[in-house]
């Protein structure tokens, strides 16, 4: 069959251009199988001698072309579809009768199941086609740039919901009783875009949102759900409705398309995932009860509504051409993420919490390892490593620096430009960046991004006073020793005696004249650049004197770039605690959450005496300020007030291991929600600092609790806590139910992700769940099976370094190499920051005891 295969096996020809599907699937649940019919448009470009397209894990009835039947193969190897028939140029229709099967394995057209009010299990069909899975539910040309507009209609009993890309225009009965339910033709589209969702589900009634330009013609948004959960859509409703309007006005265009359906499936393996029109979602995500769940619950359910959101125009609307700029699909999407809900919930502080994320994708792109933001991509599996925090987050983070540096009015006119000049078509990412320079042609926006896009890893700036001048100069930050020579194009705000300035750094060094050889500098001031900073000695005083000066995110990037340091290898651990407790007096949440970090991080370094010693200035340290702030909720307090509270609270109580927080905490989950004592900041973090200390009796209560849970999110917080808990044999239950069945395999691997990371038996669920590689493999998504073993970064120990390194050179994980390579270096790295750092920090703390 070599002969039947085009040279790149990755890249269908371009000779025959589809550009209009007229599909019909008719799904058997209880069967879990499918058959289908598909009409494919097309135009032919040259004569050709056979037509390739896509499919798998299809059955193949007969296939016609120009109405003609004609010989076909299916080629398994590169998941074609090749049909044995000549065509001379011109136009033609593909004509497929097809059968299917909804696999378990959450991609293509799939299976998914709950269990109803009469405890029955209920069948879904519902679709995850990102990123070459549509050709799993129907022969196609099945690669992003093959855009084409696509007329579905699925077949379904009269008593199931049906949704797909376009609103429902028709519903007949046909001779076998079932409907024949007809959706409105969608507007050019990629394949990887498409969905058709299928199974007893409910609707909420429409909210009517206006459309820019066309009042007459509202956008109705709908969440769809499992019945019985109607109650918790209307957070996801209010969100999803301010994010429609929010981006009509920012991206000045008008939503593109007709409707906007969020669906809250059972089993999902991704997040949620941007289907033009028909938005999918893990229900945790888009399900929620505003007075039971935490800040951090429903900032997540709104960050990644409006993150899908904001895919209808950026990546529907116009899309990248092959896998390699998937990447800035999902930064872009990051970026307006953020800038949405800090528009949604001012008082949330979105831009200035965003940094602990930024700190996460630092950490991967601090290492040897790490890559470039984009990458030449060939197979389309290639891109499965882009799924991760460098994407994400570094990737927002590199668009937020640029929207501070041009200007947030500048940069929105480049982005509208952008999808005006290339709506309904695909581009490179070098499309956006001279669109974004066109509308702002003082600026080298282009060489600015490709800087940053096309190289790996970021600077560290470091800042010294040369008398009455600042000497600015850059190389690559690592965890060790470096003279990577690599150079950035480094827009840098500085902020010189409380006067703030620009100015871009594109060279090794730059030399910036002062006021005065006594001024204060805050260099990255307010946080937006994509760099750490490292000042002298005289530059980190006057800094540390001025602290309550300082912005949040200032203060926030003193203590991570601190911590990160002693990772590095060039601060002790000891002092970055006695840096930390020079934060004593802020009362600021993000500050706290770098702090928070750093001492988690500590806690891993000492044991016995040393240990004790260790919580003890923990104690000393938090329990002050949660004495302060106050042990109950304030009426009237702002939301991260109360999230502050909450996790003070958990510290004190598990890294600071003191009583009076512990039997706190007890005292909060016997009284439960209902009491003025008492709120979902208190509940969640009370949760988690009972299982650390918990008994079989509390392991049980939390197992009940997940089985009987009212919301996604209180069902999750005892699942996952039930990996804390302190003995090794109730962390034994916890990785059996993990591979029971009974937990969903889109839940399970985060949940043994959580075992390994218990600090006193994580080796022992390392163990276990080595032993069971091959099941876990067989039973979880493909997608998840690196972030199960990610905490084993946090498994120092000699023996278990050796284990770790030495299994993994026999059992890779294809689909996130470089990811994997990332964990293991960054286990060698903690293991050489505890061998490094133990005993001394343990003297240390001994002395200062002494004291």
């Amino acid at each position: 069959m070599n002969d039947t295969v085009n040279d790149n096996p990755y890249r269908l020809p371009r000779a025959v251009i589809p550009h209009r599907y007229s599909l019909a699937l008719e799904p058997n649940l209880a069967a879990a199988t499918f058959v289908g019919h598909v009409i494919i448009d097309a135009t032919v470009n040259e004569a050709v001698e056979r037509i390739v397209l896509n499919a798998i894990e299809l059955e193949i009835a007969e296939v016609k072309v120009a109405g003609n039947v004609v010989p076909f193969a299916l080629h398994e190897p590169t998941e074609r579809l090749i049909i044995l028939a000549a065509h001379t140029e011109g136009t033609t229709n593909i004509e497929i009768t097809f059968s299917g099967i909804l696999n378990d394995k959450l991609h293509g057209w799939y299976r998914s199941t709950y269990v109803d009010a009469d405890g029955s299990e209920q069948v879904i069909a519902t679709s995850q086609m990102q990123a070459t899975d549509c050709r799993r539910a129907f022969p196609c040309f099945d690669e992003p740039d093959f855009k084409a507009v696509f007329d579905v209609t699925l077949i379904v009993e009269p008593h199931l919901l049906a949704v797909s890309n376009g609103p429902e225009i028709d519903r007949v009965a046909n001779d076998n009783g079932k409907m024949v339910v007809r959706f409105a033709e969608t507007m050019p589209m990629s394949t990887y875009l498409v969905a058709f969702v299928v199974g007893p589900l409910s609707a909420t009634e429409p909210v009517l949102v206006p459309r820019q330009g066309d009042p007459d013609n509202p956008i109705p948004l709908r969440i769809i759900h499992v019945p019985g959960k109607g109650n918790l859509t209307a957070f996801g409703l209010d969100v999803g409705a301010f994010s429609i309007t929010w981006y009509q006005q920012f991206y000045d265009m008008a939503y593109p398309t007709a409707k906007c359906d969020l669906l809250a499936l059972p089993d999902f393996a991704a997040g949620a995932m941007e289907n033009l029109g028909c938005i999918t979602f893990r229900e945790s995500l888009l399900l929620a009860d505003p007075n039971a769940a935490t800040q951090i619950e429903l900032q997540t359910l709104a960050d990644v509504v409006a993150h899908e959101v904001a895919h209808m125009w950026f990546g529907d609307l116009v899309t990248m051409k092959w896998w390699n700029g998937i990447w800035l699909n999902e930064a872009f999407a990051t970026f307006m993420e953020i800038a949405c809900c800090e528009a949604y919930r001012p008082d949330w502080l979105r831009w200035t919490t965003f940094s602990l994320e930024r700190s996460a994708a630092f950490e991967v792109d601090s290492l040897a390892s790490t890559r470039s933001v984009e990458f030449p991509v060939e197979a389309p599996a290639d891109c499965d490593g882009m799924f991760d925090v460098l994407t994400y987050q570094k990737g927002g983070s590199l668009l937020r620096m640029l929207e501070q540096y041009l200007g947030e009015a500048e940069f929105r006119r480049g982005v509208s430009h952008y999808l005006s000049k290339h709506e309904y078509g695909n581009t490179e990412t070098s499309d956006l960046w001279d669109a974004i320079e066109e509308a702002n042609p003082a600026t080298p926006v282009r060489k600015l991004m490709d800087s940053w896009i096309w190289q790996p890893g970021y600077p560290l700036i470091s800042a010294r006073l040369d008398g009455d001048t600042l000497v600015l100069a850059q190389q690559r930050f690592a965890y060790g020793d470096t003279d990577d020579p690599t150079v950035f194009v480094v827009p840098l705000h500085l902020c010189i005696d409380g006067v703030y300035s620009k100015v871009l750094l594109d060279g090794p060094q730059q030399r910036v004249a002062l006021p005065s050889a006594e001024s204060s500098v805050v260099v990255n001031a307010g946080g937006n650049g994509f760099v750490r900073v490292a000042y002298d000695e005289a530059l980190r005083a006057r800094l540390q004197r001025e602290l309550p000066k300082l912005t949040i995110i200032d203060r926030y990037n003193l203590i991570d770039d601190a911590w990160n340091e002693v990772i590095a290898g060039r601060l002790a651990a000891a002092d970055f605690l006695t840096f930390a407790e020079g934060f004593a007096a802020d009362r600021e949440l993000a500050v706290w959450q770098a702090i928070v970090v750093g001492l988690r991080h500590i806690a891993r370094l000492v044991e016995g005496d040393a240990e004790a010693a260790l919580q003890h200035r923990i104690a000393a340290l938090v329990g002050p300020v949660i004495t302060d702030i106050g042990w109950n909720p304030v009426a009237g307090e702002g939301d991260l007030r109360a999230k502050l509270r909450g996790l003070l609270l958990a510290t004190l109580a598990v890294l600071g291991n003191d009583s009076d927080a512990q039997a706190r905490s007890r005292t909060i989950l016997e009284q439960g929600p209902g009491t003025d004592a008492v709120d979902a900041e208190l509940i969640a973090s009370a949760t988690n600092a009972v299982a650390a200390n918990g008994t079989d009796a509390d392991y049980d209560h939390y197992l009940t609790n997940f089985r009987n849970a009212a919301t996604p999110q209180e069902q999750l917080r005892f699942l996952y806590a039930l990996a804390d808990f302190p003995r090794v044999d109730q962390v034994q239950r916890t990785i059996d139910l993990a591979f029971s069945g009974e937990v969903k395999t889109q839940n399970a691997p985060f949940l043994l992700n959580r075992c390994i990371a218990n600090r006193r038996h994580g080796e022992m669920a390392w163990g276990q769940v080595r032993r069971q590689w091959d099941n876990a493999n067989d039973k979880f998504p493909g997608n998840t099976i690196v972030r199960m073993i990610d905490p084993v970064k946090t498994l120092t120990a000699p023996a278990a370094v050796a284990d770790v390194q030495s299994f993994f050179s026999e059992h890779p994980i294809p689909q996130a190499a470089k990811t994997l390579d990332q964990i293991l270096e960054r286990q060698r790295v903690n293991a050489a920051l505890r061998e490094r750092e133990s005993e001394r920090l343990a003297t240390s703390l001994a002395t200062d005891a002494s004291h």
